[in-house]
């Protein structure tokens, strides 16, 4: 996977597959939070390095996460035949070891990146992403809101702020999608909904997550009765949109083109 490749086909953090390998499940429980956090669901976990081979061969993931010091192989010595099994992956080793000393060997054995696990945690996923070359998945955002009146509100602000360099249309209509977005998630499922905003290299992603498996119906609109409109404003608004179901619940999502 060339890092081309790789930002530009796999879209969202939900559309990729991490392997993380790792003996300790302390550090596996911190960095599995801290990419649930930024959007990524497909996370399988490895705690030795053959175990971590067998699980590169059955779920192909689009990013490994390696460990060096662990019982049995070393994570150095495992690098040949992890990029053997999984060559379409970017393996970036994440260790407490120093980088400086060992970052020639791990490229030289097949891993495209090295990150210390003494990274501030606020900076640990994107440190991750831009040593694997998915920059466009480090632009991602996560809301999680209350089921009240005021969540479309905060959503529509939380998007703004971060779209201030954006064409003013572009932000107008990503705020009011947003609200529609969010407004639908709160009145028709009662769910606290998750607010999750892609900035991608071309276009912007929206993804609103809730409780409620069902799919949104577009109701045929009467004008002696209030609603109604949200999903006919959405469609007309976008540049796509659509909705998948997820676990237990569903996520509606939106696309506008950067313009």
């Amino acid at each position: 996977m060339t890092s081309a490749q790789s930002s530009a086909s796999l879209g969202t953090p939900a559309q990729v597959r991490i392997l993380l390998i790792d003996d300790d499940p302390d550090q596996r429980f911190v960095v599995v939070g801290l990419l649930t956090q930024r959007g990524f669901r497909d996370i399988s976990e490895a705690a030795d390095a053959d175990e971590g081979l067998r699980l590169a061969s059955t779920v192909a993931p689009h990013l490994v996460l390696l460990d060096l010091a662990m019982p049995g192989r070393h994570g150095i010595d495992v690098l040949p035949d992890l990029r053997a099994v999984a060559p379409e992956a970017a393996i970036v080793v994440l260790s407490n070891l120093p980088r400086k000393r060992l970052l020639g060997e791990v490229l030289r054995r097949g891993a495209v990146g090295f990150v210390e696990k003494a990274i501030p945690p606020n900076r640990l996923v994107d440190e991750i992403l831009i040593a694997a070359a998915l920059t466009d998945l480090a632009r991602t955002h996560v809301l999680e809101l209350a089921s009240t009146a005021t969540a479309p509100g905060r959503g529509r602000r939380f998007t703004s702020a971060l779209l201030e360099d954006a064409d003013r249309q572009v932000v107008a209509d990503i705020e009011l999608l947003v609200s529609e977005l969010i407004t639908n998630a709160v009145m028709h499922t009662g769910s606290e909904p998750r607010l999750e905003v892609h900035m991608l290299r071309d276009r912007i992603r929206v993804e609103v997550y809730d409780d409620d498996p069902n799919p949104p119906t577009m109701l045929e609109h009467d004008l002696a009765r209030p609603g109604g409109r949200g999903l006919r404003l959405i469609s007309s608004l976008s540049d796509r949109w659509g909705t998948e179901q997820v676990g237990t619940g569903k996520l509606v999502w939106v696309e506008l083109d950067q313009r």
